[in-house]
């Protein structure tokens, strides 16, 4: 088990193997489905690179009664190119079903929470009028993970509880 702490580098990320966990505390980026649309959309017509990805782990989610929800991994799956090249770091999703080749390409590593996300603050970052969907920067605490794919595109299978 390893112990990673807010800011994680690219350097920690690329040295993680399928499997590996660890306990991470610290800011994680938390997205939802129509905030990833938003970005496309504005990052499409306007060219515009929010900075809120840059440098940051990002959550597929949303918070419901102080609980991180999951969203479909795979409707945000686009997104991912976009984020990295952005400079997110890696993903947190809740599920493993996400196309390994974008963390081989970009060297970075999908992590899948093993207990209940429960932030112990959250605060909205961008687009407020998508309510829960919104933008939201949470702090976790010793958050247990697992790594499905790791940056060099190996793949792990894994159970996981929502």
């Amino acid at each position: 088990m390893l112990f990673v702490k807010y800011p994680v580098s690219l350097n920690v990320v690329r040295k993680l193997k399928a499997s590996d966990q660890i306990v991470f505390t610290g800011r994680l980026v938390l997205l939802g489905e129509a905030a990833f649309q938003r970005i496309v959309n504005y990052e499409r017509a306007e060219g515009l690179i929010p900075d809120f990805i840059k440098n940051e782990l990002i959550c597929l989610g949303r918070v419901e009664q102080n609980i991180v929800k999951p969203i479909p991994s795979k409707s945000c799956e686009q997104f991912l190119e976009k984020a990295f090249l952005y400079g997110a770091v890696s993903v947190v999703a809740f599920d493993t079903s996400l196309d390994e080749t974008a963390f081989k390409r970009f060297s970075r590593a999908l992590f899948v929470p093993e207990s209940e996300v429960r932030p112990i603050s959250q605060r909205m970052v961008a687009y407020a009028d998508l309510d829960q969907d919104a933008v939201y920067e949470i702090e976790v605490e010793r958050l247990v993970m697992r790594v499905a794919i790791d940056s060099k595109g190996n793949k792990m299978s894994l159970e996981v509880r929502h």
